[in-house]
């Protein structure tokens, strides 16, 4: 009698542990999965702000290299006036000195508004990348946490189900042991009945 009973709780502990393995996997790799697909979306994420990054220091960078050529512009331009007006030339002719004076400043002050009529579309063209960019990034953050928290309910709703289809095959098996185990001893008494 005590055989039959360590046989029978080692059967018993036999098919639980083969169906608590199955599912232990199952949950691991669902577990694993899950946290692959963070881990995935973390990288996109911080790619896209690094590229978004990288493309404002670009445009930096290109503003720089525009200032310097605008700043050398200026120097070279300044070296040719003052060239001009130190020639032999013109030191006789103070009358024309005074009106290079004038036309050069003039032609500052035109060269200064047309610069600043060229480089108002660029400037307004870069705000709005960087405006893009900015509403962009928030964006695509709070779609990662909307789509995060949304994936985090269902997940719940996973987690019950895998829950409750455990217990669920739990007792199949267990229904099937029982079963056998009638089945088992029905033969057995049947044998020694007709024995």
């Amino acid at each position: 009698m005590m055989a039959k009973k360590n046989e029978v709780n080692e059967q018993v502990n036999a098919t639980d542990l083969f169906v608590n393995t199955l599912w232990d996997q199952y949950e691991q790799s669902l577990e694993r999965a899950r946290k692959f697909r963070e881990t995935q979306e973390d990288a996109v994420f911080n790619t896209f702000k690094e590229v978004i990054k990288f493309n404002k220091e670009y445009r930096k960078s290109v503003g720089s290299l525009y200032q310097q050529t605008r700043k050398t512009n200026r120097e070279l331009t300044k070296g040719i006036i003052q060239n001009v007006s130190n020639r032999e030339e013109a030191k006789k002719l103070e009358a024309k000195v005074k009106d290079l004076d004038e036309v050069t400043n003039q032609l500052k002050s035109v060269t200064e508004q047309m610069e600043k009529l060229a480089l108002t579309p660029v400037k307004s063209t870069v705000t709005f990348i960087d405006q893009f960019e900015d509403s962009l990034e928030k964006s695509a953050e709070s779609y990662l946490v909307y789509s995060r928290e949304r994936r985090k309910a269902w997940q719940q709703v996973t987690d019950q189900y895998v829950k409750q289809a455990r217990k669920t095959n739990h007792e199949a098996v267990g229904f099937v042991r029982d079963k056998s185990k009638e089945l088992i001893k029905a033969t057995k008494t049947e044998e020694l009945v007709n024995s």
